[in-house]
């Protein structure tokens, strides 16, 4: 009787780089913590929040799926890469929207979507965020920009290679220039508050 003594034999995994997967660790906090309220605003608020919080996440599942699978190496720009598969996700769930929309009385035409009630109207994505867009390139502006995405002291400080200190700072740098680009919008009693509540801390 003649026995095999060769067993088959397994083909090797998928080469993990694993200093990448812990760099995908590292920035789920951040990128969860900005990214659907990017993604709102870039898709005109289109999609929910929760809608975009959901985008937001399954394209990272998405991205470590590929790194796990070693289809992602070292050079990969993490942050640039989930950005781009979340905007990509976020165009294919608005396309999906659309292919379900009901139509209209003629049964011809695709009823009108994505327009908002009268009320909706959020001051940090109207008023906010396209004044420190319009503000000019400097490490304040980058301060305001993060805070308003929704990062804490601590996540600006790490994005930002400074200290909590500075990052306090540079925001009260940013919010004396914000108030006064957006003078016109606040009430005059609060402007007055403010504006003696700024002086006082000179």
């Amino acid at each position: 009787m003649v026995v095999d003594d060769e067993a088959p034999r397994e083909e090797p995994g998928p080469a993990i780089d694993v200093d990448l997967v812990q760099r995908l660790r590292d920035c789920y906090e951040t990128f969860m913590a900005a990214e659907p309220r990017i993604l709102r605003r870039k898709m005109n608020r289109q999609l929910s929040y929760q809608a975009c919080q959901d985008v937001a996440h399954e394209a990272y599942l998405r991205v470590a799926r590929k790194v796990l699978n070693g289809q992602l190496g070292p050079e990969v720009q993490l942050a640039a890469y989930l950005r781009r598969a979340s905007r990509n996700l976020a165009i294919d769930t608005l396309r999906a929207h659309a292919r379900l929309d009901p139509l209209d009385d003629t049964g011809l035409v695709v009823a009108v979507h994505g327009r908002r009630p009268a009320d909706d109207f959020d001051p940090l994505e109207e008023l906010v965020v396209p004044t420190i867009d319009a503000m000019p390139l400097s490490r304040p502006r980058k301060v305001v920009q993060l805070q308003s995405q929704g990062l804490s002291d601590t996540q600006i400080s790490k994005v930002l290679g400074i200290g909590t200190d500075r990052v306090h700072r540079d925001r009260y740098t940013a919010l004396i220039e914000l108030r006064g680009r957006l003078g016109g919008y606040i009430r005059d009693g609060h402007r007055k508050k403010t504006t003696r509540h700024v002086e006082k801390e000179r």
